[in-house]
């Protein structure tokens, strides 16, 4: 006897309440702890709850307890996937202003993670290196499935180390180039955050929004749907915080309110307003969203969506394109 063919109705889509994750990298001494902590604070102003802070560093983060008050979640090995998204999951009843994870990194290198992981599968599986990616790699996509369908906020550190690569000259001779930070994680993780920024060594807490280094660039994400709350040159805040969790939430936190208290009064429109003029915040985000989508089908697609933009929105969303879009386009290519 057949099933009955499922039902699928489609209905106005209006904004509610949205997931977001937020991904802070860097190596020590960035302030990567703190600045998650004081965007949590921000997020615990609009939503209430406590700050969970899931430390797999020894308990480090409780050195910040006399500045922010939260509740700790001592994370030891082994850190697999499904040890992180469990340990995420069972806060979640409480409704937590946010929970943060300090660090992810632990999951690709830490001891019993992604890679030890795999080393110790080796064995088992006859000495076949390519067979004992399985279990590791369906674990972590269970963990990037299940952070999708989280609704309170969340924040990632990430450890991370500076890269070079070799590049050829046009005289035929290769040359070492500085490619950047980059983060101790796998893009398949980083790619899935909302927003992504990077905080050098002695940064205290002001992150890199734009680099000319070709590894930085491609990590760092900022969505049109969040640049209004952020001002190039100020510290992850309380107040950008405040700002994010607002707009997760389904309301509509004001750019100016946030940059009036960073930038002189002469800067204090919100950079899409100053781009682009006639079109506003939400078709942005909405544009930037269709070439998202395009992109995951390849650079075809993504040519096509590109060309359906209209002229207005290009100016802004073209550094989304060249920095996030494209890149993806060519990697889901070569995947295919």
């Amino acid at each position: 006897m057949n099933e009955p063919a499922r039902q699928f109705q489609a209905s106005p889509a209006v904004r509610g309440e949205e997931p977001l994750s937020v991904g802070i990298i860097g190596p020590p001494g960035g302030g990567k702890s703190l600045s998650s902590l004081k965007l949590a604070k921000g997020m615990q102003a609009v939503r209430g709850g406590d700050i969970v802070m899931i430390d797999t560093e020894g308990g480090r983060s409780r050195k910040y307890t006399d500045l922010i008050k939260f509740r700790i979640v001592e994370f030891n090995p082994p850190c697999k996937s499904a040890d992180f998204l469990a340990a995420i999951k069972q806060q979640i009843p409480t409704n937590p202003a946010a929970i943060i994870v300090d660090s992810l990194s632990d999951e690709h290198e830490g001891e019993g993670g992604y890679l030890e992981w795999h080393d110790e599968m080796v064995p088992k599986m006859g000495n076949n290196e390519w067979a004992a990616w399985a279990k590791p790699k369906a674990s972590r996509k269970r963990l990037i499935t299940g952070l999708l369908h989280i609704k309170v906020p969340l924040i990632f550190t990430f450890r991370a180390r500076e890269k070079t690569k070799q590049s050829p000259k046009a005289n035929g001779k290769t040359e070492i180039v500085n490619i950047g930070w980059q983060p101790v994680a796998p893009l398949e993780i980083v790619h899935t955050l909302d927003l992504t920024c990077i905080l050098p060594p002695r940064a205290d807490g002001v992150p890199v929004w734009k680099s000319d280094k070709i590894g930085e660039d491609f990590i760092i994400k900022l969505p049109n749907y969040l640049a209004p709350f952020i001002k190039e040159g100020a510290a992850l805040s309380e107040d950008m915080g405040r700002a994010f969790a607002t707009w997760a939430k389904g309301g509509q936190a004001s750019p100016r309110e946030v940059a009036a208290e960073t930038k002189p009064a002469a800067e204090t429109r919100s950079p899409l307003t100053t781009a682009v003029g006639e079109v506003s915040s939400d078709e942005i985000a909405l544009l930037d969203k269709v070439l998202a989508d395009a992109a995951e089908r390849g650079v075809p697609d993504l040519q096509t969506a590109w060309s359906l933009i209209p002229a207005a929105a290009k100016p802004v969303l073209k550094s989304a394109l060249d920095r996030r879009h494209k890149p993806r386009a060519a990697e889901v290519d070569a995947a295919a």
